[in-house]
């Protein structure tokens, strides 16, 4: 495989790439705010179905720029449990006391605040998954090595990590009986290897490495568009179908999802190299910087929005107010991570 940009330009467009997959998170928590409230036949309810459907792609390219940097780079085991294990860990510490916290004094969950604690809030699974990819970062490094191997382990993926386990998601659609028995010969093969996130980090690392042509690049763009109707319009008519909200064609792990995060990446790859002033190069570094308090803070803001001042995205037409409530979020958000960024210790262990 060879490269196709310098080093320097491709961790600008990794920089770039970080800040807008923040926003996109935050449009993507913003939009799914009224979507189980919403009636599926109305037009607030399509115009979050919509949006929804457009940031698919931010979770899965945030663990694939993860993976372009540890798999080519050359951090010790060691170095990775001191610096990146550890600051997940301190900062999901600090983040679920945080939100567990403030749920127990606005009243908003009973139950066990331990075991609250100990999940975290419902987007800091992501800390978790992180967690585990850093901890296989040595052993991914060893199938990468080999060009042979990581498209193999790519291949292996795409069956059984996208295709099959969609298909088999479909089949129930036919034949409830037929979908009972293909899910139980998949339980029974307990292929395991490829499944997750693993698949997402090793294809951010080939994607960067590889070289892609025009034609290729052109494919990949229509995949993408095609991707962002599947999942749009599959939602749309499944919802019709079942009369409730279904995330069957939302999931990180479909074809359709897949192949918007490859399209993102590529374009930001290609065509978003940072170019220009030392100074430019700065200040998208960073920004890229604050985009893991903006992940971690930006709940806290959409919450205490909607709790405190009662603005929703129902508060007015959804077409303006996802964007414009996204904005709001992402701002208010990036402004906690700049704050926090600049704090002895909170810099090195909290975001």
């Amino acid at each position: 495989m060879e490269r196709d940009d310098p080093v320097a330009e491709r961790i600008g467009y990794f920089d770039l790439l970080k800040v807008v997959a923040a926003y996109a998170v935050v449009i993507l928590h913003v939009s799914a705010q009224n979507w189980y409230k919403a009636d599926i036949n109305s037009a607030e309810w399509k115009v979050f179905n919509v949006y929804d459907s457009m940031v698919r792609w931010s979770v899965p390219v945030f663990v694939m720029i993860s993976g372009a940097l540890f798999l080519n780079g050359k951090q010790s085991v060691g170095r990775i449990f001191r610096k990146n294990i550890f600051r997940m860990v301190t900062a999901f510490c600090f983040w679920s006391f945080l939100y567990t916290v403030v749920d127990y004094l606005q009243g908003v969950k009973g139950g066990n605040v331990v075991l609250q604690f100990l999940r975290g809030h419902y987007h800091m699974w992501f800390l978790f998954m992180i967690v585990g990819l850093y901890l296989i970062v040595p052993c991914l490094r060893k199938v990468v090595e080999s060009d042979f191997l990581v498209k193999y382990f790519l291949a292996l993926a795409l069956a059984f990590t996208f295709l099959l386990p969609q298909c088999l998601s479909l089949i129930p659609f036919v034949s409830e009986n037929a979908g009972s028995t293909a899910s139980a010969i998949w339980r029974d093969a307990n292929f395991h290897f490829t499944l997750g996130y693993a698949a997402y980090f090793v294809l951010g690392y080939y994607l960067d490495k590889c070289s892609i042509g025009r034609k290729a690049e052109g494919a990949v763009y229509l995949l993408g568009l095609a991707g962002f109707a599947i999942t749009a319009a599959c939602s749309q008519m499944l919802a019709g179908h079942l009369q409730e909200a279904s995330t069957l064609f939302y999931g990180y792990f479909t074809v359709n999802v897949l192949l918007e995060s490859v399209a993102v990446f590529v374009f930001f790859k290609k065509h978003c190299r940072i170019s220009g002033s030392p100074g430019r190069k700065v200040v998208i570094q960073k920004l890229a910087k604050y985009s893991f308090g903006v992940y971690l803070a930006h709940v806290l803001v959409l919450e205490q929005m909607s709790r405190k001042m009662g603005w929703d995205t129902l508060s007015f037409h959804p077409v303006i107010s996802v964007p414009l409530n996204g904005l709001v979020v992402f701002g208010a958000s990036f402004c906690i991570s700049a704050i926090l960024n600049h704090l002895p210790i909170f810099h090195k262990y909290i975001v």
